[in-house]
């Protein structure tokens, strides 16, 4: 497998795959449920984007405290309740891509359903 997965553009592996291959994978799936696979996919552009919202947040408060410190008018204090500001508002921002409460059950129910019509 892992020569297969070397070669390849971009190479998924199983949990029980072997360790090799785990290794050599650029994605590597700890379960055995390939809808998990649809799920990286549709989450990457999320998580890239709230990536750029926050370096670009993050940069513009910074030169906002270099301008009012050049002009005279920030003090440390301000510097770092700034800084600390500014980096638990990028905390929570990036808290915003964990799913909801609602969607895990959603989630949980349509599981529930899917199994319900299999055993049938």
């Amino acid at each position: 497998d892992a020569p297969a997965l070397a070669i390849a553009d971009i190479s998924v592996a199983m949990g029980e795959g072997s360790a090799l291959a785990l290794e050599t994978a650029d994605v590597t799936l700890m379960g055995s449920d390939l809808s998990k696979l649809l799920f990286i996919i549709n989450m990457g552009p999320r998580v890239t984007g709230r990536i750029v919202e926050n370096v670009v947040f993050s940069f513009v408060v910074k030169a906002i405290v270099v301008g009012f410190t050049f002009g005279g008018k920030a003090s440390l204090w301000g510097a770092i309740v700034s800084d600390v500001g500014a980096m638990l508002l990028v905390t929570l921002n990036g808290l915003r891509l964990l799913p909801s409460k609602s969607e895990g059950k959603a989630k949980e129910a349509e599981k529930k359903y899917e199994s319900n019509g299999e055993e049938e």
